[in-house]
C-alpha cells in the first residue's frame, strides 16, 4: 500500500496517510510535526536531505530510495516519488509524493545476490576441483603405471635389487593417491555429517590438537605456547580438534631455519564470537598469497609433503561453524598469524552448522 505525505520548507510531516501507521508502528500524531530526518537509519542508505534540496529548487525525483527506522527501530527501505508543492502565487511552500515499502523485496533480493555469488565460487571452486584432482591423481597413476612396466622387465631379468626398487615407488604412489582420496572424502563429508555440537574448553582442545602432532613438534624443537583459561566455546569437538591440529602441523613444518622456533595460540572473547590466533615465526607468506592458500590442492611450496587440502579443509570446517578465517604475514621470514572466528552461544553454533 501506498504511503502517502506533504511536509514543508523545514521538512516536517503536514500530512500522512493511515499506511504510515501500519508501516512505521508509531500513531500519525506522533510524527505530524517532526522532520522526516528524525526517521533516517543512520547505517542504511539515504537520500532524503539531497532529494529534498532538489524539490525546493523546484525539481521532481522519480523512483529514488531511502532507508528509514520504524518505531521498534527496524530497518524499512522505501521506493519514492516526490514534487514541490506550490501556492497561489505560484512559490515552493513543501512538497508532497507517495512512498513504497520495498524492504522485503530488497531482503530478498539480497538473499539472491548472495545465493548467485555463492554459487558462483562453488562453481568456480568445482572447476578447479575436477582440473586439480584429475591432475593430481593421474601423477601417481602415471608413476604406478611406469613402474609396472619397469617391474615386468625387472622380473623378466631376475634382478631383485630392481625388482624392490620398483616395488617401493609403486607402494609409494598407491599411498599418494590412497592419502589424497581419504582427504578429498574428508572435505565432501563437512557440513553433511555433523557430530552433536558441545561446549568445549578451547585449552584442552588446543592441548589435546598439540599431542597429536607432538612427534613433529618434538623433531624440529619447536615450543608451543597455549594460553591458559582460554574461553569455552560451542561447536563440533572433533571438526575443531581438526583445525588446530592442522594449524599446528602446518605453521611446524613451514619453520624454515628459524633457530628458535615458536607457535603461540591465544583466544579471546569479542561479544558472541570467540577470535583465535594461531601465531608462529616461520617463514612467513608474501601477501599475494593470503587468499589463495585456503584454495583446493593449493601448495606454495611444490616439493613440500602434503596433498594441499589441509588449509581448505580448515577453511571449510570454520565456515559451516558459521565463522571466518584469514592470515596475516608481512612476508618471507615474518612468521605468520591465523585468525578465525568461533560461537561462543549455543543458540549460533546450532543455527549455522545445521545449514
Amino acid at each position: 500500500k501506498d504511503l502517502i505525505w506533504r511536509c514543508d520548507t523545514a521538512g516536517r510531516f503536514t500530512y500522512l496517510n493511515q499506511a504510515w501507521e501500519q508501516t512505521y508502528g508509531y500513531q500519525t500524531e506522533e510524527m505530524l510535526g517532526r522532520a522526516f530526518t528524525e526517521f533516517e537509519d543512520p547505517e542504511g542508505a539515504v537520500q532524503d536531505p539531497e532529494v529534498f534540496r532538489k524539490l525546493l529548487a523546484g525539481g521532481s525525483m522519480t523512483d529514488y530510495e531511502t532507508t528509514h527506522l520504524s518505531k521498534k527501530g527496524e530497518a524499512i527501505t522505501l521506493l519514492c516519488n516526490a514534487v514541490p508543492i506550490y501556492d497561489a502565487g505560484d512559490h515552493i511552500v513543501g512538497a508532497q509524493g507517495t512512498a513504497y515499502d520495498i524492504t522485503e523485496r530488497k531482503r530478498t533480493e539480497a538473499i539472491r545476490e548472495h545465493l548467485i555469488e555463492e554459487l558462483e565460487a562453488k562453481n568456480a571452486e568445482l572447476e578447479r576441483f575436477t582440473y586439480t584432482v584429475s591432475h593430481d591423481l593421474k601423477t601417481p597413476l602415471v608413476t604406478i603405471r611406469s613402474f609396472l612396466g619397469l617391474l615386468h622387465q625387472d622380473i623378466a631379468a631376475g634382478d631383485a635389487d630392481r625388482i624392490a626398487h620398483d616395488t617401493a615407488y609403486i607402494d609409494t604412489a598407491a599411498d599418494k593417491m590412497g592419502h589424497l582420496l581419504d582427504e578429498l572424502l574428508e572435505l565432501s563429508r563437512i557440513g553433511r555429517l555433523v557430530n552433536t555440537p558441545e561446549e568445549i574448553s578451547l585449552t584442552e582442545l588446543v592441548q589435546h590438537a598439540a599431542e597429536q602432532v607432538a612427534g613433529q613438534i618434538e623433531a624440529r624443537s619447536v615450543v608451543v605456547a597455549i594460553a591458559p583459561d582460554m574461553p569455552v566455546i560451542f561447536g563440533d569437538r572433533m571438526r575443531l580438534l581438526e583445525v588446530f591440529q592442522n594449524l599446528i602441523e602446518n605453521a611446524v613444518k613451514f619453520m624454515g631455519e628459524q633457530p628458535g622456533p615458536r607457535i603461540e595460540v591465544t583466544a579471546h572473547r569479542n561479544g558472541e564470537a570467540c577470535i583465535c590466533m594461531v601465531q608462529d615465526n616461520g617463514m612467513g607468506i608474501e601477501p599475494k598469497y593470503h587468499d589463495k592458500i585456503f584454495g583446493l590442492f593449493e601448495r606454495l611450496d611444490p616439493d613440500e609433503q602434503g596433498t594441499g587440502i589441509g588449509l581448505a579443509l580448515v577453511k571449510r570446517i570454520i565456515e559451516v561453524h558459521g565463522g571466518k578465517i584469514w592470515v596475516e604475514s608481512e612476508g618471507p621470514g615474518q612468521g605468520s598469524t591465523f585468525h578465525f572466528t568461533l560461537p561462543i552461544r549455543e543458540e549460533a553454533a546450532q543455527k549455522t552448522m545445521a545449514m
